[in-house]
């Protein structure tokens, strides 16, 4: 039975990759030996699950349907044998966040997590990607941002405050600029990933008051590592998340600019796929990484 179970669980990484290859080396298999495994389980059931005449492998009519019957009962199974066993929190968990949120706090919170149960296997992706989690085989997601519409189960975590800064160095030589119009006439300096190189409009508001801003970018980049860096450098002004940028300011290396006025807010969720059974150990993991959103201060 177990060994069955194990050859279910290489087909589904197989589906979920996409390629042979790519689920053996996830699962530390050597690529031949996959695909002996994978002919086996064709040969219990006496039907081919894989079409494999092209390059990219494809489901039979029958693998369609193993696949999505199957999977939530594996997932069943999995849980139940690991309560029964007493080993509800052990195995393995793939998660992913962006990239500096991972560094700065996600990596942390797991750290902890997997101290209180060290039977737990964190594989750990930061992207600032918005990642295909059935295909890639992702557990949980965190994910900044409005959603789009999605099967996916979504779990709001909080909100990320933002902050308009700049260095001493670029003020001294452009000038600070004291009204949300006079930004117009700095250099932006902006998060390219997700959007095109264009004007980037800005909503500023004070009380009842809004305020929107054209901001002309003279420096893009797509990753929020290097941003930092280039406002530090002098590189621009920039509207980016407070908790990036929080100990820069109170330490002097950056000024916040136009300090009365308030910069939308953007959501923080929590999210998985829409299966009719959840592990046991995702759950408990979605509540400790909500219960470590709260205890962080201006995030």
């Amino acid at each position: 039975m177990n060994h069955d179970l194990a050859l279910w669980h290489l087909f589904f990484r197989i589906v979920e990759k996409g390629s042979l290859i790519k689920a053996a080396k996830d699962l530390r298999l050597d690529p031949s030996v996959a695909s002996r495994r994978l002919a086996a389980l064709e040969q219990q059931l006496k039907v081919q699950l894989i079409n494999r005449s092209t390059r990219k492998l494809s489901l039979t009519e029958a693998g369609e349907l193993a696949y999505f019957r199957m999977l939530p009962l594996l997932n069943e199974i999995d849980n139940t044998l690991s309560d029964i066993s007493g080993n509800a929190l052990s195995g393995i968990i793939k998660i992913t966040a962006p990239v500096s949120l991972g560094e700065h706090y996600v990596t942390q919170w797991l750290t902890v997590f997997q101290h209180k149960n060290p039977d737990i296997i964190f594989d750990i992706v930061l992207s600032d990607s918005c990642l295909d989690l059935r295909q890639e085989g992702i557990d949980l997601a965190i994910r900044i941002g409005e959603l789009p519409d999605s099967t996916l189960i979504a779990k709001k975590l909080g909100n990320i405050s933002g902050v308009l800064c700049a260095s001493p160095k670029y003020l001294e030589k452009y000038g600070t600029p004291m009204y949300p119009q006079d930004l117009t006439k700095h250099k932006s300096i902006i998060y390219s990933l997700h959007q095109n190189i264009h004007p980037t409009n800005l909503q500023l508001s004070r009380n009842e008051l809004i305020e929107r801003v054209e901001l002309f970018g003279s420096f893009y980049l797509n990753n929020v590592g290097a941003i930092y860096q280039a406002v530090c450098d002098g590189a621009g002004i920039h509207a980016g998340p407070k908790w990036l940028f929080n100990s820069a300011i109170k330490d002097g290396i950056l000024i916040q600019l136009l300090p009365d006025w308030t910069l939308p807010s953007l959501p923080v969720h929590l999210l998985r796929v829409q299966n009719s059974y959840v592990l046991n150990r995702i759950l408990i993991l979605s509540d400790w990484i909500t219960e470590c959103w709260k205890q962080v201060d201006n995030i």
